[in-house]
């Protein structure tokens, strides 16, 4: 019973302990924000440089204050703050309806990378070389 309650009481303490480890996943999500609004057309490349900036000026803000060893309670309020105008900067950028000349026209966009599956023999890395098919 003992060896019951000390295995709980361990997997308790890591279980409460993995919520900072994870603090970088709004960060991540963030990025892949950006870049699938890049993609979809909904911001623009002007839009997604200046959310990847105030990101960066985000980031440091933080190593700065985590120089002396500490983060304050104020600290961490003015990053909280400030991940969530950039939360909220990222949602304005997908819905304000800027999109440039090809995006309005459904043009196809960038060179189909992202889109074309690695048993393609198109895709520019893991198919055949300059894209072309072996036609024998």
């Amino acid at each position: 019973m003992k060896k019951f309650i000390v295995l709980s009481a361990i997997v308790l303490f890591f279980g409460a302990t993995t919520d900072t480890f994870g603090q970088g996943h709004n960060n991540r999500s963030n990025r892949s924000r950006i870049r699938s609004g890049v993609r979809s057309g909904q911001i623009t490349r002007d839009e997604a440089r200046q959310l990847r900036n105030s990101q960066r000026q985000i980031r440091q803000e933080r190593r700065d204050y985590r120089s002396d060893g500490t983060v304050t309670r104020a600290e961490r309020r003015e990053i909280r703050q400030d991940r969530r105008e950039q939360n909220r900067a990222i949602y304005r950028e997908r819905r304000d309806d800027d999109r440039s000349y090809r995006y309005d026209n459904r043009q196809r966009r960038g060179n189909g990378y992202y889109r074309r599956g690695a048993g393609s023999p198109t895709h520019p890395v893991f198919g055949n070389r300059n894209g072309r098919r072996n036609r024998n």
